[in-house]
């Protein structure tokens, strides 16, 4: 174990007053007074914002029950009139529907309306009648300058009958 120096605390213990070292233990209590008080002090306006802080969160959430009362009002109100709505437009399409089965339209045709539609037919068969008589003299010229191609069944049936046999002929040549 090692010695402690005792020189130095001789010397310490020579210069030792009770005022002094009273001094330093009330400089040093004082700096440490200071910073309390400064701690204190912060810490009550921090107590203070805390405070400022949860009143203003009472009264938001204050606002904000408010707020949903007013709309659960608002929405009971919404409901009412959609039903409202509802009945409204259930009312008109009853109304509607027996409107429609109850009412009953007289037509009546005059033998002048009668008239007007057979001369109106007979003006339309005859403007028919003129336009394919057009179109069949159009397709006859076609025809008479080579402008199509016409065949007659009998033709039809030899080109058919002369395309099987070449086919054939080329299957049968090339499977030899």
């Amino acid at each position: 174990m090692k010695q402690p120096d005792t020189a130095a605390l001789r010397e310490r213990l020579a210069n030792y007053t009770p005022e002094e070292e009273l001094k330093q233990e009330l400089h040093e209590l004082d700096g440490l007074l200071q910073e309390v008080n400064c701690q204190t002090v912060e810490l009550r306006n921090l107590l203070n914002e805390i405070h400022t802080l949860k009143e203003e969160l009472h009264d938001i959430h204050g606002s904000l029950k408010h707020t949903v009362q007013r709309e659960r009002t608002a929405f009971k109100a919404l409901e009412a009139a959609k039903e409202s709505a509802d009945n409204i437009v259930g009312g008109i399409s009853n109304a509607i529907v027996k409107a429609e089965r109850n009412t009953v339209i007289r037509a009546k045709v005059d033998v002048d309306e009668l008239e007007k539609v057979h001369h109106c037919t007979v003006q339309l068969i005859k403007t028919e009648e003129e336009l394919l008589e057009k179109h069949r003299n159009n397709m006859a010229k076609r025809l008479q300058s080579y402008e199509g191609i016409w065949l007659s069944n009998h033709w039809l049936i030899f080109v058919v009958i002369v395309l099987t046999v070449s086919y054939l002929a080329v299957i049968i040549w090339a499977t030899i």
